[in-house]
C-alpha cells in the first residue's frame, strides 16, 4: 500500500484541492532518497543494518510542498534547507530514539529543519514524517507572504513541543490535505487557484499557531554536550587519511577515556561508538562503490584490511555483498 493510500484512510475529507504536482517514489538506497528533497543539501548515513526500504510522496500546492517520507532504518540525516524556504516536519510515526540537532524529539514534536543553517536529525527505524516546505515568494497572496515572513523571523528551536491534541489535529489536517490533493476534477484553473490559496492559508495558520507560544530564545542552549561530542567525532570521519579506525585511536585523538566516550554515544545516539564508527566507514565505502571504485580500493581506503570480515559487515549493513554493489555501478569504458 502506498503512502497516498494510507493517508486516504482519514475519516473526514475536505473538498478536493487538486495538486499542481503529485509524485510517489520508492527507494532501496538512502542516498537516492535524500535527493527527493529538491534543492536541499542532504547527506543520509545508514546506521542500522539490513536492506533499506524507503519512500517519498510529494504533493505540490502553490507555494507549499508536502513530502511524506518513510524510512525503515536508523538514519543520520545531515544537511541544509535552501535559504529561501521554511521547512517543518510533523511525525505520523516516530518510534524509537530520535534527536533533532541534539534535542530529544518524538511523535508530538514539530521538527523545524529551517531553524538553523545546518541541521542533523537522528531518525529511528519507525519513521514517517510529513515535511511541510514553504516558499514565501510563491504563495498566492500578499497577506500569506507577510505571514510566512513573520514565521521566518521567529527564532524557533529545532524541536517545538506540541500537546497531544495539537499534534493530532495537525496530523489529521495534513492527512486530509494529502488525500484530497490526489482527487481528480474538471475544475477550472481559476477555481483551482482559489482552492490552492485556501490551502496555503490553512497550512500557514496551523503551523503559526503551534509556533505562537514558543519562547523567542529558541531553546538552542539545550543542545547537549553529548551531541557536540558526536559532532566532533563525525568531523574526524570524513577524510580517509585521518579517520580513526578503532575506539582506542579515537580516544587518544580526543584525549578521552573509553567509558566517557561510550556514555556520550549511548546518551546521544543510543548506540555504542564501535558500531557508529563502523557504520560511517561502511557508508563511505558504499558511496565510493557507487562512483565506480573497486571493492578492494574502497575498502582499503577506509581502513578495512580484512576483506572477508569487511564483506560480512557490509552485507549485514546493506543487505548485499560489496561485489554486488560494485557490479551495479561499475565504471564503463568509453
Amino acid at each position: 500500500m502506498t503512502l497516498f493510500a494510507q493517508v486516504k484512510s482519514a475519516d473526514v475529507f475536505q473538498p478536493p484541492l487538486f495538486a499542481r504536482g503529485v509524485a510517489f517514489c520508492a527507494f532501496t538506497d538512502v542516498n537516492e532518497q535524500a535527493r527527493a528533497f529538491d534543492g536541499w543539501d542532504l547527506n543520509y548515513i545508514q546506521i542500522s543494518g539490513g536492506t533499506f526500504h524507503g519512500s517519498s510522496s510529494i504533493v505540490t500546492l502553490g507555494g507549499i510542498r508536502l513530502l511524506v517520507e518513510s524510512l525503515d532504518k536508523v538514519i543520520l540525516q545531515q544537511g541544509a534547507v535552501p535559504t529561501d524556504r521554511l521547512a517543518f516536519a510533523v511525525p505520523l510515526e516516530l518510534e524509537g530514539h530520535a534527536r533533532m540537532c541534539g534535542e530529544k524529539s518524538g511523535r508530538d514534536s514539530l521538527h523545524v529543519f529551517s531553524s538553523l543553517s545546518q541541521f542533523e536529525f537522528y531518525s529511528p527505524e519507525h519513521h514517517v514524517l510529513v515535511n511541510v516546505e514553504i516558499e514565501p515568494d510563491k504563495l498566492h497572496s500578499e497577506p500569506m507572504r507577510v505571514l510566512a515572513a513573520s514565521l521566518r523571523a521567529r527564532v524557533l528551536s529545532p524541536v517545538v513541543p506540541m500537546s497531544c491534541e495539537a499534534a493530532e489535529n495537525l496530523r489529521t489536517l495534513l492527512r486530509q490535505i494529502m488525500a484530497a490533493s490526489t482527487e481528480s476534477s474538471g475544475t477550472r484553473d481559476d477555481e483551482v487557484d482559489g482552492r490552492l490559496a485556501l490551502l496555503e492559508r490553512t497550512v500557514l495558520f496551523a503551523i503559526s499557531e503551534v509556533a505562537q507560544d514558543v519562547p523567542q530564545d529558541g531553546g538552542r542552549g539545550r543542545t547537549t554536550r553529548h551531541w557536540a561530542l558526536v559532532n566532533s567525532v563525525q568531523e574526524r570521519l570524513q577524510d580517509p587519511a585521518t579517520c580513526p579506525l578503532t575506539i582506542a585511536e579515537l580516544c587518544v585523538q580526543l584525549d578521552m577515556c573509553r567509558r566517557t566516550l561510550q556514555y556520550a554515544f549511548r546518551e546521544a545516539l543510543d548506540l555504542n561508538p564501535v558500531a557508529y564508527l563502523r557504520a560511517v566507514r561502511l557508508n563511505h565505502v558504499r558511496r565510493e562503490l557507487r562512483l565506480g571504485e573497486s571493492v578492494t580500493t574502497a575498502a582499503t581506503r577506509w581502513g578495512f584490511w580484512h576483506l572477508g570480515n569487511f564483506a560480512q559487515d557490509y552485507r549485514a549493513m546493506f543487505g548485499e555483498l560489496p561485489s554486488v554493489t560494485s557490479r551495479r555501478y561499475a565504471r564503463k569504458d568509453v
